[in-house]
């Protein structure tokens, strides 16, 4: 029900955007964006996801959200059903650094 290829959008509390694609399947994350690739884990309950994301730069010329940060891992977490999520997470051990990811189903796998 949740496997497929979403479209997020990157948020963070001081107006900072992003956008990127994210496969969802069978417990595990792979997408990326224009500067920046991710890949993680997750976990469904209900409709609660919990994920840990790991996010790579592979564009030298690239600025995440969070600044020129070459690799970091987030911890998000939120509510998710067939068609969107709304998460909520941060930086693993920097939890000033929050982001907000909300996504929308475009495809089932």
């Amino acid at each position: 029900m949740f496997d497929g290829l979403w479209t997020v959008e990157f948020r963070t509390p001081i107006n900072r955007y992003g956008r990127g694609t994210l496969v969802i399947n069978n417990g595990r994350l792979l997408g990326g964006d224009d500067g920046y690739y991710y890949f993680g884990t997750y976990n469904i309950t209900g409709d609660n996801i919990n994920a840990t994301i790991t996010v790579v730069k592979y564009d030298a010329n690239s600025t995440s959200i969070f600044g020129d940060i070459d690799h970091f891992q987030l911890t998000v977490s939120g509510k998710i059903d067939e068609y969107e999520f709304n998460i909520t997470g941060t930086i693993a051990n920097n939890p000033q650094a929050q982001i907000q990811v909300v996504g929308t189903k475009r495809e089932d796998l």
